[in-house]
């Protein structure tokens, strides 16, 4: 198994940057490959926002706004045809 995906299902879930710490890749290497994985169904993406917000604004009628007051965090976890 090549070591972005290892070091992934080893750790549960990581962002870009903690995955380029950890193999000592370009972040644009590192995410290039987590999105081919995403579309072979290996990995998948998720966002926090740090509270309750899911980040859709489109499927949310609570603040009112279009923009989230924090960026969303986001990061990688195994999909399910790597489990």
């Amino acid at each position: 198994m090549e070591d972005l995906l290892k070091v992934l299902k080893e750790s549960g879930r990581l962002s870009i940057p903690e995955l380029r710490d950890s193999l000592h890749m370009s972040e644009a290497m590192i995410y290039a490959r987590l999105e081919c994985y995403e579309k072979l169904g290996y990995v998948r993406r998720m966002t926090d926002t740090g509270g309750n917000c899911g980040g859709s604004c489109g499927s949310c009628k609570g603040c009112g706004t279009k923009r989230l007051p924090v960026k969303p965090s986001v990061y990688w976890v195994m999909g399910d045809k790597a489990q």
